[in-house]
């Protein structure tokens, strides 16, 4: 396999892991509030507990988002600006 063919596969894997409506709410928050707890970002987004550590989970598995301790809680931010640009540009020109 070609590193053109791996750049594209693992470009894939990034769009697909962004693909749902949760990931897409996480990734505007976190680009408005730049930091957040999974309590504040289950303030503004009404699911389960359980639901969001799913999706965060697979956001902090892509490198998309990265979390740091704080005692208890863990605060979560935007790691690949890229990602949240390409969200945010969709989100904002498409209604």
């Amino acid at each position: 396999m070609t590193s053109n063919s791996q750049h594209i596969i693992n470009s894939a894997s990034i769009l697909k892991s962004i693909g749902h409506p949760i990931r897409i709410q996480i990734i505007i928050l976190l680009g408005q509030y730049t930091e957040m707890t999974v309590t504040q970002l289950l303030e503004k987004i009404d699911i389960e507990q359980p639901v969001m550590s799913l999706h965060l989970g697979v956001l902090r598995k892509k490198n998309i988002i990265q979390s740091i301790k704080e005692g208890k809680q863990s605060i979560y931010s935007i790691n690949d600006v890229s990602v949240k640009q390409v969200v945010n540009m969709i989100y904002n020109t498409r209604l």
